[in-house]
């Protein structure tokens, strides 16, 4: 009986594990994927990836819009307005430039967590949106 039941034992082992092995995805999934945006993510410096365009933000709950942006080409552009859109699913930032050459041009940018980056649109007073992106700066 105890031979017997070795035997079953390890004929069905077996099968009841290598069944197992195909609930697993076969790929390693990054968790980033998973990761929902936060306000938080949007702290730091960014480059946009077309030109020398930066934004510096930082993330404060004192701040009015819970944000505060700059907006460098390379020299300071005056931002008139820089909030998270209260009314998205996940943090929108809209930045509105009001300065000369710059009259209400928004910027409306969302976190990609699964490429750390900022992308959204940008458009000009007067002219159609356009697809732009952000990478983070890393200091040295």
């Amino acid at each position: 009986m105890l031979r017997l039941l070795r035997f079953v034992w390890a004929a069905l082992v077996p099968f009841f594990l290598t069944a197992q092995d195909g609930l697993e995805p076969p790929f390693d999934i990054s968790p980033s994927i998973a990761k929902l945006a936060e306000r938080s993510d949007f702290q730091g410096n960014w480059l946009r990836g077309d030109g020398g365009y930066r934004i510096a933000i930082e993330v404060n709950p004192d701040f009015p819009g819970g944000v505060s942006a700059g907006y460098f080409n390379p020299d300071p552009i005056n931002v008139e307005s820089s909030s998270f859109d209260s009314d998205a699913e996940v943090p929108v930032l809209v930045i509105v430039l009001r300065d000369e050459g710059y009259p209400g041009s928004i910027y409306e940018l969302r976190y990609l967590a699964e490429r750390a980056v900022l992308v959204g649109s940008y458009a000009r007073s007067g002219s159609q949106p356009s697809e732009v992106y952000f990478v983070k700066q890393v200091k040295d």
